[in-house]
Parts: structure tokens; C-alpha cells; sequence
């Protein structure tokens, strides 16, 4: 008679579980376009936008003829392209009609409840969208670490007290505009100088943030299909450097981006909120990956630093921060010698203050100390001047 043969489990009791899957750093490459073109006929039923990674689909739902086909063409053209970052795509949301025509604001939070997006572009000009809806879309636009991208080719918009004068006056950096007077296309009974807009935006957002030196600037960056802006002059270029605002000129026949600070670099804008999300993200799959917990304990918070620390070698390792010397008079925290230390060798400090040092009500929070980040732009070089001295032999 054969021996009863007993489980293992008996003794050994093995339980799995799925690893969970994490939130991700929000992918930059997605742009919405917001656009007065009806809904196509080839929409199903109840669909509101659609996602888009080719032109020809664009062309067969608003028709080749159309403004969103033409703004969408200027978009898929610029190379490098932000289709060429993984996850990168155009979402185009046509706004409602009725009972009156949808503000672009309105359509922007409503599709913010539906697709996941990043740049935001329209087919209307500043005037015609109107300055009080502008400035309150741009206001919006800020709240919601976005992206707006709009130009004007009405040279007034550049002056002191213009529509795009009066973004900067409001700071809201996240809005990048410009100054374009040159008709760009015929068609649509429009002269369509979100055309220009589409094509800054499409080159601007397509960093890679996890390659090398990926980071960019768009001063010097020339635009697939855009030609020199021939309606430029020394006075609109100047009031267009004072009011922050791009315009696309011929340097000795090199047509090129000339960009100002005066509303900020897009640049910097796009890599501070890169870093921004991509912390906030390290730092929540920090805390919530852990199988059990993340302990209130000193080496708990050296787990949670030694997370963000990838996220701030990630932004040397793209070029957006660099070590260097860090300025002279400006505050430090922590240690100072291991602060300009740090900043000199590897371009970032991170420091937290001690938990020892919390009150038990504070430990009763479980609110970790707050932790403080230092870090080095890279920069980028925009201009020179160059000196030749010349011996005469």
C-alpha cells in the first residue's frame, strides 16, 4: 500500500503578490490643439477629441483644406520632432458650438477630465481671442503647469501695454508667444499664424529628458517650412525683445529663432517643470512603492533623498543642471562647506534636517521634514563678444 504524500504547504505557505504599477513622470512631448473646426462626421457617436500620430489622419477627419490640418502639418514637420519622444502625440478637441462658441479656457479644463496633455495650441490670434479671455486663459495656463504657445502678426501686440506685453507684465512665463507678420499659407480664409506657434511648440517639446544632453535652447533653431519674417524691422524686433516675445529673422541669410528673456527662457520654463513633476513622482513612488512602509526614521528620509538624487543626476545627465560655483551672497542651507561642495563636484545638494530634531507632534503627522534642493542651471550661451588684438610685426 503506498504512503500518503502530504503538501507543502503543510509546512511551507507561499503567498504573491503583483509588483504595483507607479505613477510616471508626465510625458512633456503631448500637445492639445484646441480648434473652432466642427466635430468630424467620422467621429462615433459622443466623441469629443481624438489622438493623432500622423497627418493623413488629421486630413481625413478635418479635411486638408482646413486650419487644424494646416497648424497639425506645421507640427508633424519640425525635426527633431516631439512624435520622436516615446509616448509623444497631438490631441485635437474641437470646442463646443452651442449655445454659443466654447472659450478656449473652458475647452482646455474639459479636456483636462479626458486625455493627458502637455503644450497647448490654438487657431486664433490674440485680438481675436480678446484681451481679457487671453490674459485669463494664460493665467490658467500657469495654475496648471502647461504650456501655452500663441502668436500674433499684429505688430501692436509687441509695444508696452500690448496683448503680448501684458503676458509678461502678468509673469505668466508658461505662456510662450511671438511675433510672426508674414502670411504663412492661404486657405480657411485665415492668414493662420498658429502655424508658427504649432512649429515652436512641436520643436521646443521634443527633449528627450532621459537621453544625454538632450536639453535645448530655441535661440539660433530654425522651423521646417517657416520662412524669414520679411515684415521685421529694428523697432518691432526691439519692442519684441522687451515684451519677451520670438520672432523667426534672417541673420545674413541664416533664418533663425531670435528669442528674449524678458518673459523668461522657454527653455528654462519647460526644464523647471520637467524637474518639478519628475520629483514630485520619484518622491510619491518613493513613499507608496514600499512593500510595507517607508520608516520615519533617519534612514528612511536617506531613502526618500537617495530616490530624488536619480531625478537630480537625471538633469545633469540631459544638461539642464550643471556643477559649478554657486553665486556669490546667495543664501545656502545645511552644512555650507558640503553645500558648495556639492554644488562645485556634481551640480545639486539635497538636504533634510534631522528627525531626531521633530517634536512628537510632529512625528504624529508623519509629515517628513522638508527637504531642500540646490542646483546649477547649465544655462545656455546666447551671444559673445569677441575681442582681436592685432601686433603689428
Amino acid at each position: 500500500m503506498a504512503s500518503a504524500i502530504f503538501p507543502l504547504s503543510d509546512l511551507v505557505t507561499v503567498s504573491l503578490s503583483a509588483t504595483p504599477v507607479l505613477p510616471q513622470t508626465p510625458n512633456q512631448s503631448t500637445i492639445l490643439l484646441v480648434t473652432q473646426d466642427n466635430i468630424p462626421s467620422g467621429w462615433s457617436a459622443g466623441q469629443v477629441f481624438a489622438i493623432y500620430t500622423s497627418l493623413g489622419a488629421v486630413g481625413t477627419d478635418f479635411g486638408v483644406d482646413s486650419n487644424t490640418y494646416a497648424i497639425a502639418e506645421s507640427a508633424f514637420a519640425q525635426q527633431p520632432n516631439f512624435l520622436g519622444v516615446s509616448g509623444g502625440y497631438l490631441v485635437i478637441l474641437p470646442r463646443l458650438q452651442s449655445p454659443s462658441l466654447e472659450s478656449i479656457q473652458a475647452a482646455v479644463v474639459r479636456a483636462q477630465g479626458l486625455v493627458s496633455f502637455f503644450g497647448v495650441l490654438c487657431d486664433q490670434e490674440p485680438a481675436d481671442i480678446g484681451q481679457t479671455a487671453l490674459l485669463a486663459l494664460c493665467t490658467y495656463i500657469q495654475s496648471q503647469n502647461l504650456m501655452f504657445f500663441i502668436t500674433s502678426s499684429n505688430a501692436n501686440d509687441v509695444n508696452s501695454g500690448g496683448l503680448l506685453d501684458l503676458i509678461r507684465q502678468a509673469s505668466d512665463e508658461n505662456t510662450r508667444y511671438a511675433y510672426y507678420g508674414t502670411a504663412l499659407k492661404n486657405g480657411a480664409g485665415a492668414q493662420q499664424t498658429q502655424i508658427f506657434a504649432a512649429a515652436y511648440a512641436a520643436r521646443l517639446l521634443s527633449v528627450n529628458f532621459t537621453a544625454a544632453g538632450s536639453t535645448l535652447t530655441m535661440q539660433g533653431k530654425q522651423l521646417s517650412g517657416i520662412g524669414a519674417d520679411n515684415t521685421l524691422t529694428d523697432t518691432i524686433v526691439t519692442a519684441a525683445q522687451a515684451a519677451g516675445a520670438s520672432v523667426y529673422a534672417n541673420f545674413s541669410s541664416y533664418v533663425c529663432l531670435y528669442e528674449s528673456g524678458a518673459n523668461n527662457w522657454s527653455d528654462q520654463i519647460q526644464n523647471q517643470l520637467w524637474l518639478a513633476m519628475a520629483l514630485q513622482t520619484q518622491g510619491f513612488d518613493t513613499i507608496v512603492g514600499q512593500a510595507n512602509k517607508l520608516p520615519f526614521t533617519e534612514n528612511g528620509m536617506n531613502t526618500l533623498k537617495a530616490a530624488l538624487a536619480i531625478t537630480m543626476a537625471q538633469s545633469v545627465f540631459n544638461g539642464f543642471i550643471a556643477p559649478g560655483a554657486w553665486p556669490a551672497g546667495s543664501n545656502t542651507f545645511g552644512q555650507q562647506a558640503v553645500f558648495l561642495q556639492n554644488i562645485s563636484n556634481i551640480g545639486y545638494y539635497i538636504y533634510s534636517a534631522p528627525v531626531s530634531g521633530l517634536t512628537q507632534a510632529q512625528l504624529q503627522t508623519r509629515t517628513a521634514p522638508a527637504i531642500q534642493i540646490a542646483c546649477l542651471s547649465a544655462g545656455a550661451i546666447h551671444k559673445a563678444a569677441i575681442q582681436v588684438t592685432v601686433a603689428l610685426g
